[in-house]
């Protein structure tokens, strides 16, 4: 069974290898979808705690991008390479982690799968 949990920040960008309006400085509202995977506890009858997930996203993730400059540390903030950085900072403490789904705004986003890290070997 799967598990999700959304949650948004606010963060500022540049793709200085990009010819398009990108290039300039500018800001997205974020919404970013954090999905785990794995089988019913019989005890607890959860997956995993929606409250544990949330804290661990927090810590690992949202208290690095939230308000900040991506390009401060990633070289080339796209939302597929921002999608990559949240998946290093979360698999390592979220062996579950099964799916990272990054809106840049409404209608634009992209889906990053445990499947595709396979490709990264990372």
């Amino acid at each position: 069974m799967k598990l999700s949990v959304e949650f948004t920040f606010a963060a500022a960008h540049r793709l200085m290898k990009y010819q398009g309006p990108c290039y300039h400085l500018h800001g997205h509202n974020y919404t970013l979808f954090v999905t785990v995977a794995g089988a019913v506890n019989k005890e607890s009858g959860m997956v995993m705690d929606f409250h544990q997930l949330e804290q661990l996203v927090q810590t690992e993730v949202l208290s690095v991008v939230d308000h900040r400059y991506l390009n401060d540390f990633i070289e080339t903030p796209t939302a597929e390479e921002i999608s990559l950085f949240i998946w290093k900072k979360l698999k390592p403490k979220l062996p579950e982690l099964e799916e990272i789904k990054l809106y840049e705004m409404p209608g634009y986003f992209v889906t990053l799968t445990a499947k595709d890290m396979e490709q990264y070997h990372t």
